[in-house]
């Protein structure tokens, strides 16, 4: 009887001219030893926006229009990751991108063989029935796992964890290319959803072969790796450009040969129609068909998950793929090394401190200062990292960070304090304290202003030139002449539109009050009276000795131009602990302006009565534990920070970066660790 073998093919061939799409060029270096980093994963999150650098580091990736307001994510074994806004990029113009080596503190264990002997286990699957060759010449980073996992017959026979690994096989059902390549990862159980999760290990290992069929074996003998629960063992196929262009120039040729296999189908893409070109059926397709089982018995028995380029979904699939891993019961030796514990006890400073080292570690950020308080009294701060990469000059509690759109709230209390005073209406006409700001077709007043229901613009994200500014501004009166003619967006007070902007009109209201410049005006009333002695405008033109440096997406000291534009919206220098200060004050503080506070921390509303979420320079919420929050985030292409507040658990939370990564810091775990204490 002949055996059944049948084969599943799906080649995509996506159009690299396509409207309103960014060709995105660059290489990916170590950015200690400025050396290539081959076969780096780059692309989109949970998209099918992906593909790998080439062996000399670089890399070329099609951006369509609608990931324009995403992030282009940047990741390696044994390196940190960088997530850079894909508006940082320039159509055609090559990027530099530095990924960090990840430090991974060891420890070294002494194991004592026992006299029995060191038994092994083959798991995983052994059978196929077919191959399945998924090749994308647009995208590259496709990979299929298969969940590892004890099952009672393993258990009967003293299988228990922890494991050492041995090795891994995939079957190879059927190679068409001179050579393929294939690089192992191991990935641990998300525990939400079962698939795939984050590596186990850093070390890329990539096996190459001119084999036609057979078993790929990785021997993963000499790494001792100890695996202490269920695990993924994920197969990703590694195709550079060069492997990209043989694969199409052998399906044209294949096209030719078989016309009478091409299929043709009409999708619609971005909202426009397009053709695709798919082919069904042929074993002789170049690329490399990786073994599978596509039966009930082997689904309900094996779970395989794949995904189609880097950062792509993982998505469960009925054809499981063909792979073992061999595995003992103890290491190969006397001593093995395994990861640092993570924390030494579950003090919220030591989990907080860890929290903020891997974020470190996996974002690449150089330095950041975070600091916490609980009831008035500093409970933990830290100074971790780099002020000053080039020179590793370390981060200490005084070095000044950008504080960014945190520079809003700042900028609350003195509004708070000319209100106090009786020489500022907050539903009064801006005109009031600044007759040279033009009159608009609808009055605007200053609560509106600051609660960004004015209507103003904020940056034109695709013109560089309207966020990196050259020009410097002696006040910020002057300042306005940036967006004062500009038309309003919307009409003020009918809905809410973010604009740095129009708190830059608040700093020219404040010097229009008081006859001073902003910056001598808030030293004079704030910071001084506060003691925050660190807090100041970050003036380019003025020595700050303890001044970080900043360094852009692509991990790239970079300055962004003159801040003097928009000091009141988010051109100021502080520390942590300054800002801790300014939490502090505005919960415990007896000052007679702030019995007005109430003002900063109730939600606007529109004009048909839906709140905003935002007060005056602050946003008003709760956390996901349901924790009333007051907080501000700021970041630019070189910075970031956030300041929070937790009314009812008199906690304040600070944190700075010298990057724009801090800013998906998770500062809420932050809270969590300290407010459940």
């Amino acid at each position: 009887m002949k055996k059944n073998t049948p084969i599943v093919v799906l080649l995509i061939l996506l159009s690299t001219a396509g409207f309103g799409q960014l060709i995105i060029k660059g290489t990916v270096l170590n950015r200690v030893t400025r050396q290539p980093v081959p076969y780096a994963n780059i692309g989109i999150v949970q998209s099918n926006i992906g593909t790998l650098s080439n062996p000399d580091g670089s890399f070329s990736i099609l951006v369509p229009q609608k990931f324009r307001a995403d992030l282009l994510l940047f990741s390696a074994l044994g390196f940190g990751k960088k997530a850079v806004p894909v508006r940082f990029f320039q159509p055609e113009k090559p990027v530099t991108i530095f990924l960090p080596e990840r430090a991974i503190p060891l420890n070294t264990i002494t194991v004592t063989v026992k006299k029995e002997r060191n038994q092994t286990f083959e798991l995983g699957n052994r059978t196929f029935r077919g191959g399945v060759l998924e090749t994308d010449t647009t995208y590259a980073g496709r990979s299929i796992a298969l969940l590892i996992e004890p099952k009672e017959s393993h258990l009967k026979k003293g299988f228990t964890f922890p494991v050492y690994l041995e090795k891994a096989n995939l079957r190879i059902f059927r190679n068409n290319l001179k050579t393929f390549k294939f690089r192992i990862r191991l990935n641990d159980v998300n525990a939400l959803t079962g698939q795939p999760g984050e590596d186990l290990w850093q070390q890329s290992l990539v096996v190459e072969s001119a084999m036609k069929n057979g078993w790929l074996e990785f021997d993963l003998s000499a790494l001792n790796y100890p695996v202490s629960k269920p695990f993924y063992v994920t197969f990703e196929q590694i195709v550079d450009l060069q492997d990209r262009t043989d694969i199409a120039d052998g399906y044209r040729k294949y096209i030719q040969e078989h016309p009478e296999k091409l299929k043709i189908d009409t999708v619609e893409f971005e909202g426009k129609k397009e053709v695709r070109q798919m082919l069904r059926g042929g074993i002789d397709l170049p690329g490399t068909f990786i073994g599978i089982v596509n039966t009930p018995a082997a689904a309900e028995r094996y779970t395989s998950y794949e995904r189609e380029t880097s950062f792509g979904e993982w998505k469960k699939v009925r054809g499981i793929v063909a792979a073992t891993v061999t595995v003992s019961q103890y290491a190969n030796g006397t001593t093995t090394q395994t990861p640092e514990a993570p924390c030494q006890g579950n003090r919220p400073e030591c989990l907080a401190e860890q929290l903020c080292r891997d974020f470190m570690d996996n974002t690449g950020v150089n330095g950041m200062q975070i600091c916490v308080s609980v009831n008035n009294q500093l409970k933990w701060s830290a100074a971790l990292g780099y002020a000053d990469w080039e020179n590793k000059s370390a981060v200490s509690d005084s070095t000044l960070f950008r504080i960014n759109s945190v520079s809003k709230s700042m900028t609350s209390l003195a509004l708070l304090k000319l209100v106090s005073e009786g020489k500022l209406d907050l539903d009064a006409p801006v005109q009031n304290y600044v007759p040279s700001f033009p009159v608009k077709k609808h009055p605007i007043t200053t609560r509106q202003v600051a609660g960004h229901l004015a209507g103003f613009r904020d940056y034109n994200e695709t013109d560089w030139s309207d966020f990196i500014r050259t020009e410097h501004f002696d006040s910020a009166t002057q300042a306005l002449r940036i967006f004062e003619k500009d038309t309003l967006l919307f009409k003020p007070g009918s809905k809410f539109g973010y604009s740095t902007f129009g708190w830059n009109l608040l700093g020219a209201v404040i010097e229009g009050i008081s006859g001073e410049n902003y910056l001598d005006y808030m030293a004079k009333i704030l910071w001084k009276p506060l003691g925050l002695f660190h807090t100041c405008g970050d003036d380019i033109h003025k020595t700050r000795p303890n001044r970080s440096k900043f360094y852009d997406g692509t991990g790239e000291e970079n300055e962004l131009g003159d801040w003097s534009y928009k000091y009141a919206g988010g051109g100021l220098l502080s520390t942590a602990s300054d800002l801790v200060k300014l939490g502090n004050k505005l919960l415990y503080g007896k000052e007679p302006y702030l019995n007005h506070k109430a003002v900063l921390f109730t939600s606007q509303v529109t004009a048909d009565g839906k709140e905003t979420g935002y007060g005056l320079g602050w946003y008003v919420g709760k956390d996901k534990n349901g924790h009333r929050v007051w907080h501000h985030a700021g970041d630019s292409f070189s910075s970031s920070s956030h300041l929070l507040i937790y009314p009812d658990d008199n906690l304040v939370i600070a944190f700075l970066a010298n990057s724009q990564d801090g800013v998906t810091f998770d500062w809420q775990r932050i809270g969590a660790l300290f407010y459940e204490k």
